[in-house]
């Protein structure tokens, strides 16, 4: 098999949403097949309040993001009540350099982000660079973990700016994909994508003829916790990433 293409003939089904085609692409390169099926979609909630909570966010000292899809609803609004990043005095935080790029397109400055790209770091590194004191507002879905809130000693608001929907339509798109495909591999961003896909796909399918590719650790450990096995991780968490590693793991073991 030639080095270029380890992926050749290889199914790379992506189960969380995808915000480019990086990624994508990507696989193609290395001679994959992409399979864009997100098994959960992001929904805007919108409030009346939305205006007022967004004129609050100068009452804080930092914004935290965790995700692109917080970033997506927050410029959502922005645009609705005519306001631009100037408005906007607090410092903000980030998870992640997808997130940090999203937050610099709206024209705002990311002033931190931590090592590694999850919550749990986060709240690790984040007290290191920021008094206690400081007050705090965390932009999140409806889905988010409290490890943002209760791991930090500081003040910390949450404003639920997005849910988290299932989408029934790609269910049956890779049922039909594993029933007739030897060679499938399945890329998982979050514990909610991967519990979506195990509670209507893998717990009767199986993962045995699947190589499992997880974004982090903590997407690693809900897996394992199910007793899934998980082949594919990448050091840093983003998709490029996990593909370029899951062309190195296929090169390997083929």
């Amino acid at each position: 098999m030639s080095n270029k293409t380890p992926l050749i003939g290889e199914n790379v089904i992506f189960t969380g949403i995808l915000r480019s085609t990086e990624a994508s692409d990507l696989v193609e390169r290395f001679g994959g097949n992409a399979v864009v099926a997100p098994m959960i979609a992001t929904k805007e909630i919108v409030s009346s309040h939305d205006l007022s909570l967004l004129q609050s966010c100068n009452l804080y000292d930092w914004l935290i993001f965790t995700s692109q899809s917080s970033v997506k609803a927050f410029h959502s609004k922005m645009v609705k009540y005519q306001l631009d990043a100037s408005f906007f005095t607090a410092k903000i935080a980030v998870v992640g350099t997808k997130t940090a790029s999203a937050i610099e397109d709206l024209g705002l400055s990311v002033n931190f982000t931590p090592t590694i790209f999850s919550a749990d770091v986060f709240v690790q590194e984040f007290p290191e660079v920021v008094s206690s004191t400081a007050r705090c507002l965390f932009v999140k879905g409806n889905l988010a973990k409290d490890t943002i809130k209760n791991g930090l000693s500081n003040h910390v608001q949450e404003w639920t700016i997005y849910e988290t929907v299932e989408l029934e339509e790609n269910k049956e798109k890779v049922e039909n994909l594993l029933k007739n495909s030897e060679k499938c591999s399945i890329i998982f961003t979050s514990p909610s994508t991967a519990e979506v896909y195990h509670r209507s796909i893998g717990a009767s399918f199986g993962y045995n003829h699947t190589t499992v590719c997880a974004i982090g650790h903590i997407t690693k450990n809900y897996l394992e916790s199910m007793n899934v096995t998980v082949q594919v991780m990448p050091e840093t968490y983003t998709l490029k990433d996990v593909i370029v590693k899951l062309a190195e793991w296929k090169g390997r073991v083929q």
